[in-house]
């Protein structure tokens, strides 16, 4: 993940990628930025996971990343000038093919799911935020939001770093109260303050209740409309990406076609 990169002891990956590779594992590195890409390269790993503000879960804080496909293009654009062979994996707000065959564009090797993938019959969570998923209606249900790891910062033995203590996550009451985080941090500067707003987010959790906890989300929400088998989900990517490839062909001019 990339807050190993900004580690302290980010001199000692360099081993633990060949220690991993020399017993025949393949490290596929996950970065938010260039800057973090450029150090990846220097790793040598074997592939760069390039995950966009667009993305669900942890990532990097909205003002210091970029969006999916401006990472991807940069990235992509990056490992040519190097002439560096390692793939490049676009993620953060894909969903189906059209997404897929987007990434391709751009020069990416591959994508990776993460929203879509939680969207399905075999992935472990809360039935409740399964669904909170399908209901949502596009990406404008989506924040990225530091509120909930603000929160749950104040109880964690192992707290989210900065700058990566932000999540992708569907808006709800507790991201429309405390999205602001310096009043957030305010509210939870006394015992008090910090105990009631612990107790709710616990309480949320263990409930399940989409108003108040938090549920994991990217930008694609909106195009996902029922909780389905993986292998459904996959297959159905792989052709809808083929159909969109066909459909960009034919606009192309005919002189054009087959080159």
């Amino acid at each position: 993940f990339a807050g190993t990169l900004r580690s302290p002891a980010r001199h000692r990956n360099t081993d633990a990628v060949k220690i991993a590779q020399s017993f025949g594992c393949k490290v596929i590195m996950q970065v938010c930025t260039v800057e973090e890409a450029e150090i990846a390269f220097d790793y040598g790993v074997n592939a760069i996971c390039a995950q966009g503000t667009d993305a669900g879960g942890h990532g990097i804080r909205q003002e210091l990343g970029s969006g999916t496909l401006s990472l991807v293009a940069k990235l992509v654009e990056l490992s040519a000038q190097r002439k560096k062979s390692i793939p490049i994996l676009a993620a953060g707000g894909i969903t189906d093919g059209k997404d897929l065959a987007a990434a391709l564009a751009l020069g990416a090797d591959g994508v990776v799911l993460g929203t879509r993938l939680w969207a399905s019959t075999e992935a472990k969570g809360p039935k409740k935020f399964k669904d909170a998923l399908v209901a949502a209606q596009s990406g404008d249900d989506v924040v990225r939001t530091r509120a909930f790891d603000t929160i749950c910062n104040t109880f964690r033995t192992n707290k989210w770093p900065i700058p990566y203590d932000s999540s992708g996550v569907l808006r709800n009451k507790t991201t429309k109260d405390w999205d602001d985080v310096a009043k957030l941090e305010k509210a939870i500067s006394t015992p008090e303050g910090a105990a009631s707003l612990v107790s709710q987010y616990k309480t949320a959790y263990e409930i399940h209740d989409p108003a108040y906890a938090c549920v994991y989300s990217g930008k694609g929400v909106g195009k996902i409309h029922s909780i389905e088998p993986a292998y459904d989900i996959l297959m159905r990517i792989e052709s809808e990406a083929i159909e969109a490839i066909k459909q960009v062909e034919k606009v192309l001019p005919e002189t054009m076609n087959g080159v």
